[in-house]
């Protein structure tokens, strides 16, 4: 059920990317961010709950956002917290 519904929440946000007008970079970063987050997601939990790396970039990103688009900070923290807890 916490994969589907983080899955759920990685495809509203690549929606909310793709309607909200969003520069290029910002654009590119989070689509590398949904990618290597689906990557982690792939390969299961087993040893990624040391990786740190992702979850600092979502922190980084959810700053970039918050006052521009608070809608895609808000999934950015929904998705920080779902991976949390599911050990990513």
């Amino acid at each position: 059920m916490d994969r589907q519904h983080l899955q759920r929440q990685l495809d509203h946000l690549q929606q909310q990317i793709d309607e909200l007008g969003i520069g290029k970079a910002k654009r590119a970063k989070l689509n590398a961010l949904i990618e290597d987050i689906e990557a982690e997601l792939s390969t299961g939990t087993e040893g990624l709950g040391d990786d740190s790396g992702l979850q600092d970039r979502i922190d980084e990103m959810m700053s970039n956002f918050e006052t521009e688009h608070p809608t895609i900070a808000g999934l950015l923290k929904d998705i920080l917290v779902k991976l949390t807890s599911i050990g990513v």
